[in-house]
């Protein structure tokens, strides 16, 4: 098995993208991944490949963790979290406005200030809920800052509690004793803020926000991708796009480039073949020198299948590469899949193409409205009565 995908949900504010799905892909599989427009297929890739995380489940390549398992237990002290944090923001306000401003009618620039930071407070507890890579990075400087200002009240308890807190009238009757709402708010605050960061730091958290998964890593481990729009560096020529993506097997840094030692000035020269023979073998070597914004539709798109394979990938998802081309092209790109898989390479193709889908690939798997609805092999699929349904729809009788 080299990729296991369990219990996988992704949500967009209030919209799901995509719901519980399992998916698994055995070594030297093509593989395609079917359905109608807005089904989730894209979310679901963006989601393998790090683009974005998923907001629920866990994936597995070769049997190690790329995102743990971002299930309720992980979330969902987060979001518990939030709340918390709109009660300390409320409070936060008027208990530190009245600890440290000594005068009962204090500048409007301080107080302005002031409210600011609560507004501010609230909005990232809001934010925090749906989290919002951001408002991670921001609870845990305002827990910090709490901590610290809290240490500080409660061992000055005595200087902070002279002052009044909410006083009414010309006779200034003190509502309530500061001292003593300083000292419970301290104690609050010291032991608050420690669980907040316990809570954002932990996988999960990392996990949904963001954070754990990243292209990049994703891609050292051996996953690569291409793009449904096509993310070509168009200003460089067909050989330095494909080189770009092979300088992440790079070992030497900027020093080295910059001195051009002989580690660095070998390690470019193997840089150099292999971009060579990636072009060749997907038929652009005699179209290195042009620029990439040249060539036509269909070797731009293998130009991109050239680049995500020169990062030497043992898993590669190919999003709509038929897009646009004719059925000579489609025809030559199904030979070219099936030269990948020679190589080792394991394959996840996503297309509208039913026939290059039905031709390329040994099993198929079909989303509709985010959810997984079938998989089998290509017959199987193509006499599946959910199938039919989600692409042609249902007949409904009228009386």
């Amino acid at each position: 098995m080299l990729l296991e995908v369990r219990g996988l949900s992704k949500t967009f504010g209030g919209l799901t993208a995509i719901s519980n799905v399992d998916i698994v892909v055995n070594e030297g599989e093509i593989v395609g991944l079917i359905g109608p427009n807005g089904a989730g297929k894209t979310t679901l890739v963006n989601c393998l490949t790090g683009a974005v995380s998923p907001s629920s489940g866990y994936i597995r390549f070769r049997g190690d963790y790329i995102v743990p398992d971002v299930d309720k237990a992980a979330t969902e002290p987060v979001v518990r979290l939030s709340h918390v944090m709109l009660f300390i923001a409320l409070l936060w306000g008027p208990v530190y406005a009245s600890a440290v401003l000594a005068e009962a009618m204090f500048p409007l620039e301080t107080f302005l200030a002031v409210l600011a930071s609560t507004i501010m407070r609230l909005y990232t507890a809001r934010r925090l809920a749906s989290f919002v890579r951001w408002s991670r990075g921001l609870t845990i400087a305002f827990a910090a800052f709490d901590l610290f200002t809290a240490i500080r009240w409660f061992f000055n308890a005595d200087i902070y509690g002279k002052y009044r807190f909410f006083s009414l009238g010309p006779a200034a009757i003190q509502i309530l004793p500061l001292k003593q709402v300083i000292i419970l708010t301290s104690l609050i605050l010291i032991i608050y803020s420690p669980f907040v960061v316990i809570i954002l730091l932990r996988s999960g958290a990392l996990a949904a926000f963001d954070i754990f998964i990243k292209p990049s890593r994703i891609n050292a481990l051996g996953i690569a991708r291409t793009f449904q729009n096509i993310r070509l560096f168009k200003n460089m020529t067909v050989y330095e796009n494909v080189k770009a993506a092979r300088h992440r097997h790079g070992r030497c840094g900027l020093l080295a480039s910059i001195l051009r030692t002989s580690r660095q000035q070998v390690e470019e020269k193997d840089v150099a073949l292999s971009a060579s023979e990636t072009l060749s073998f997907v038929g652009l070597q005699d179209m290195g020198d042009l620029k990439a914004s040249n060539l036509s539709y269909g070797d731009q798109r293998r130009l991109e299948i050239a680049r995500a394979l020169a990062t030497d990938p043992s898993l590669l998802f190919l999003d709509e590469p038929a897009a646009g081309m004719n059925p000579r092209e489609t025809a030559a790109l199904v030979e070219l899949m099936q030269e990948i898989r020679q190589r080792g390479i394991t394959i996840v193709i996503i297309d509208h193409d039913m026939k290059l889908i039905m031709k390329a690939c040994d099993r198929i798997i079909v989303l509709d409205h985010g959810k997984k609805i079938a998989e089998g092999t290509p017959l199987e699929i193509r006499t599946n009565s959910e199938v039919i349904e989600a692409y042609l729809g249902v007949e409904v009788s009228h009386a």
